[in-house]
């Protein structure tokens, strides 16, 4: 089978390998797509694998073509993509994200950027006959997105402020409009951003090029401010205008992980004592453990209330993956979320 194989930093292969073989418990997943993430991107041009090579990818979705259980074969699934060892403190006080012997395919595992994958039966969310494989890629992001919001604690007549707009920021998005949030101000880096947002029907986005976002929030809401703000950029410039802009005793919710080391300054630290702040952090998201965030948002996607199909911008074959991850890294152009697919025709652009 062909599979995008890392060696080290900058030294990424599409090769030719051994099809997998499953082991007890475990599915053969036949590959339809596979998403890149940023952490994907940072292990391709900077840390290389913990374990090389290894197959990247953590976010993809395909069918089952073998497994000891022949009812399953021939059904389509996502694969939740950490794999938890059960009897440590944090799996045992029922925090499974936390357990420090957690493994993740794509990292310590083989991951979904090649054409066939095993993965553990547990781990199976499978799609319902009108989700595509392209939207149950992003079902991670969209659960990611999901457990945020939940954390801002906002509903029907608030105002949500978001930072950041990739497919995690949008899918945050998504969920707020299904929760009958009154005005969900999105914030983007750039003008290009800002307008997709708006083609997705969220017409309060705004880029950070061209408007004042505290001043906005401020007209919106009368003075009053933003009752939550997630950030999802993991910069303090960021950081320091969700908290002038949400209202006092308001919440804001840290999502974004930084790329370099934030310094508190002493507005913000005023910020948050003056004005009562709540803070939160958000991290992953959740299988069978409740609130089952997977399952909530395969659900979301079937209804429509997350059209994850709508972030894909951009397809690839794996034979070109030099141009897919240069394109995320180099930001050569506008995009939301890129995939590589195994199935119809790629051109660079979603179809």
């Amino acid at each position: 089978m062909k599979a995008l194989r890392l060696y080290g930093a900058h030294d990424l292969r599409l090769e030719e390998v051994p099809r997998p073989e499953c082991a007890l418990g475990e599915v053969l997943l036949e590959v339809k797509a596979s998403g890149i993430s940023l952490s994907d991107v940072k292990r391709v041009y900077e840390t290389g694998a913990e374990a090389e090579p290894r197959i990247l990818g953590h976010e993809f979705a395909g069918r089952i073509v073998e497994a000891e259980d022949v009812a399953l074969i021939g059904r389509a699934a996502a694969a939740y993509p950490m794999l938890f060892c059960g009897h440590c403190m944090a799996c045992l006080d029922g925090r499974p994200r936390d357990c420090g012997e957690m493994e993740l395919y794509g990292a310590q595992r083989a991951g979904g950027m090649a054409e066939f994958v095993t993965v553990k039966k547990q781990n199976l969310v499978f799609l319902p006959p009108d989700v595509s494989f392209r939207a149950a890629a992003l079902t991670g992001p969209a659960a990611v997105a999901l457990h945020a919001f939940r954390k801002a604690g906002v509903g029907a007549g608030s105002t949500l402020l978001i930072f950041g707009l990739g497919s995690i920021g949008l899918a945050l998005a998504s969920w707020a409009r299904e929760a009958d949030v009154r005005n969900i101000v999105l914030v983007a880096r750039t003008m290009e951003k800002a307008a997709f947002a708006r083609s997705l029907g969220f017409l309060q986005s705004v880029d950070v090029e061209s408007t004042d976002v505290y001043n906005y929030v401020m007209r919106l809401t009368g003075g009053r401010g933003a009752d939550a703000c997630v950030e999802g950029l993991g910069e303090g410039g960021a950081l320091e205008t969700a908290l002038l802009s949400v209202k006092r005793g308001g919440r804001v919710v840290l999502m974004g992980r930084p790329e370099k080391s934030l310094s508190v300054t002493g507005l913000m630290y005023d910020l948050l004592l003056q004005k009562e702040i709540e803070l939160y952090g958000a991290w992953k998201s959740s299988l069978n453990t409740r609130p089952a965030e997977w399952l909530d948002a395969m659900n979301a996607m079937r209804s429509r209330a997350v059209d994850a199909e709508a972030l894909v911008t951009h397809t690839f074959s794996f034979e070109d993956f030099e141009e897919a991850f240069s394109l995320v890294r180099e930001k050569k152009e506008m995009y939301c979320k890129v995939l590589f697919v195994n199935e119809g025709e790629t051109n660079g652009k979603a179809q």
